[in-house]
């Protein structure tokens, strides 16, 4: 019996120790992955030949005597003419080789020189380029049907092709007593037809 009890023992030693590594093994397997948050991941370039770099961080530099460029992660340079389009945390860019503008842009303040920045999203597609006019620095708008439609210089007449499936953005952008600037009207049209249910016209 003396014999015995030591064996016991040593029994639930063991015992008492598995049962002690498998609750503590538990919470380590259950702890849920932490995954990079989708917004530090939303830095990136889309080069020449179309493919894309990531980066966490991605910064205009603009300043006297000094090229605009885009400084990545802190410290890659990233010049215009490198790239078709970019997004930072600020916006997202395309540049103006991808629209038909014959007069080329060298105003960098809000994006690369030559880059039209995108204003509204969704089933119809706002860019805003910035450029000189000969007296001051004004905006250009651009409109996009879609992820893939052509990239085209804004017209009223163009717009009012694009909305006419909608009887809400159609009827608000061609009410003569709505006065607003025409980049608000635009928008607030644009904003419309994005979340507003298609009802045509025809």
């Amino acid at each position: 019996m003396k014999k015995s009890v030591p064996s016991l023992m040593a029994v639930l030693c063991l015992l008492v120790f598995f049962n002690f590594y498998a609750f503590s093994k538990d919470p380590i397997e259950k702890k849920p992955v932490i995954e990079t948050p989708k917004e530090a991941l939303s830095c990136f370039v889309e080069l020449k030949d179309g493919s894309i770099k990531q980066y966490t961080s991605l910064e205009l530099v603009t300043g006297v005597f000094k090229t605009p460029h885009l400084l990545a992660d802190g410290s890659i340079v990233i010049k215009s003419d490198e790239i078709t389009a970019y997004q930072n945390k600020e916006h997202y860019a395309i540049s103006q080789k991808k629209i038909n503008n014959l007069k080329p842009s060298k105003v960098a303040v809000d994006a690369l020189p030559g880059f039209a920045i995108r204003v509204a999203k969704g089933k119809l597609n706002v860019y805003s380029l910035k450029y000189y006019n000969g007296h001051n620095t004004t905006h250009k708008f651009y409109l996009q049907s879609g992820e893939d439609g052509e990239i085209l210089p804004y017209t009223p007449e163009l717009l009012n092709e694009l909305v006419k499936d909608s009887n809400e953005a159609y009827s608000y952008f061609n009410d003569k007593n709505k006065d607003a600037a025409i980049s608000s009207k635009l928008l607030a049209t644009i904003d419309i037809y994005n979340n507003s249910k298609l009802i045509s016209k025809n």
